[in-house]
This record gives C-alpha cells, sequence and structure tokens, in this order.
C-alpha cells in the first residue's frame, strides 16, 4: 500500500468468479502506527483475481506508540477474527 498524504491505494488479489459488482466499498485499518482507518474503493477487472483499491483516511487517531491499553482498543475490531477481507460470493474458500 502506498500513501500519499490523506489518500492511499494499492493492488490485491480480489478471489472472486462473478461478474459483478466491479466496484465495492471497503475499509482499511492500519495495525501499526499511527493506526489510521481508512474508506476506499475496490475495483477488480471480472473473471481475474487482480484487483485494486484507492480510498482516503478518514481517522488518524493521536496515539502514543507506548500506550498499549489504547492500541488494543483501536485494534480490537481489526484484530478480531484475524482473517483477510472476502469476496461475498465465497470465491475465496475453494482457493485456500
Amino acid at each position: 500500500m502506498k500513501s500519499y498524504g490523506p489518500l492511499y491505494g494499492g493492488t490485491l488479489k480480489y478471489w472472486h468468479k462473478k461478474a459483478l459488482p466491479v466496484i465495492e466499498v471497503g475499509t482499511t485499518r492500519e495495525i501499526e502506527h499511527p493506526y489510521r482507518l481508512g474508506k476506499c474503493l475496490v475495483f477488480r477487472v471480472p473473471f481475474t483475481t487482480p484487483g485494486f483499491y484507492c480510498g482516503i483516511w478518514v481517522n488518524n487517531p493521536n496515539v502514543n506508540p507506548d500506550d498499549e491499553a489504547r492500541i488494543d482498543e483501536i485494534l480490537k475490531g481489526a484484530m478480531k477474527g484475524r482473517t483477510a477481507w472476502k469476496p461475498e460470493d465465497g470465491a475465496y474458500d475453494e482457493f485456500f
């Protein structure tokens, strides 16, 4: 992921077999300092695996890197399942 001020973008493997949707809304939570929360759009080419995303950071909590309790509180939702994002049609499960 590349970050340019309040904007970010990158690529991902998008395991999806259906033609639609071509664009989906997603979220991103950094698990390292500065622990920002971002909203993004994920673009894909139908019937292929590469995906592209671009977004904007919407929340930048002011956290001291040594404040373990506050960091755990922020990451609680992001690390709950410790699983990666999966497409809605379940195609991911067939690959892994």
